[in-house]
């Protein structure tokens, strides 16, 4: 395989990755898909590209305050969307309804506010999208820095899950209701994960910017393809989706040389269907059993 196609599947794979920690980070404690996370992605891109190139702000100060407002714009979502629908039924799908009118909403308001066209985003120094010959593939540095990024992320928020605040998370993941009767707030719980999960989307939007642009059109794309690795890794198991979205994302950059760009969207449903068949729950899933 062309050492090129690899590079760039492990860029795109990240983001895709990226993309399904934060579905995970969020469905854990409420068993919820925020189907308006690629809307927060496209979002955090915006808000940081409008700092960076039209108020010339620090990319690092960008990022930061793009995590900070969407993640703030996540957790009103919750409390509003999704907080009332599961305090009335845990177990049902009310939020799906929720989640995409909160999309839609977010879509429009974003539109209106810039409009269709792209915007460019330089990447921070004294990284550059400038490619280099690395062992024979054409790379750039800041491909590097995506890819050490998200692995970095991705051990982080694992290496929280063992703390004491990540096994009530777990234990609220695992049976909401008997978590109550041990003392945690299943609410707080979730209110922060969305917090958390919003700020993981922003620095998606503000990583692909560079790579992708920011515009409108960047959440629906990075939906699907996250959504995907989400599923083929697993849900909920962050090294899971980060190993499926490499694989997405590799499985893409070959159906674009072999045969078209056109046909990448088409490469990540095969795969997904080929892992799904083999394996229903995902690469890291397992199957639930339930008593009655």
């Amino acid at each position: 395989m062309d050492l090129d196609l690899f590079v760039g599947g492990l860029t795109a794979g990240s983001l895709y990755a990226l993309v399904a920690m934060g579905f995970n980070i969020l469905y854990r404690p409420t068993n919820v898909f925020n189907f308006a996370q690629g809307d927060l992605v496209m979002l955090g891109a915006m808000l940081g590209a409008t700092v960076m190139t039209v108020l010339g702000m620090p990319w690092f100060v960008g990022a930061a305050l793009a995590m900070l407002a969407v993640a703030v714009l996540a957790f009103i979502e919750e409390r509003i969307a999704v907080a009332p629908v599961l305090n009335r039924s845990a177990t049902g799908h009310g939020w799906v309804i929720t989640t995409l009118a909160v999309s839609m909403i977010f879509a429009n308001l974003v539109g209106l506010a810039w409009g269709p066209d792209p915007i460019a985003v330089k990447p921070p120094a004294p990284l550059s999208t400038e490619t280099f010959d690395l062992l024979g593939a054409n790379v750039s540095s800041y491909q590097i820095a995506i890819v050490v990024l998200t692995l970095a992320l991705i051990l982080g928020v694992e290496a929280f899950y063992g703390t004491r605040a990540g096994k009530a998370v777990l234990a609220v993941a695992e049976d909401r209701d008997a978590a109550l009767l041990r003392g945690i707030n299943p609410n707080r719980l979730s209110s922060w994960s969305f917090f958390l999960g919003g700020a993981i989307a922003a620095l998606t939007g503000v990583l692909a910017a560079p790579l992708l642009y920011a515009s409108t059109g960047l959440g629906p794309a990075l939906l699907l393809k996250g959504f995907a690795a989400a599923a083929v890794g697993g849900i909920g198991n962050n090294r899971g989706a980060l190993l499926a979205g490499y694989i997405i994302g590799i499985a893409e950059a070959l159906a674009a040389a072999m045969l078209s760009p056109g046909y990448q969207l088409a490469a990540t449903f095969a795969v997904m269907l080929v892992i799904l068949l083999i394996r229903p729950h995902g690469l890291f899933g397992r199957a639930e059993a339930r008593a009655v």
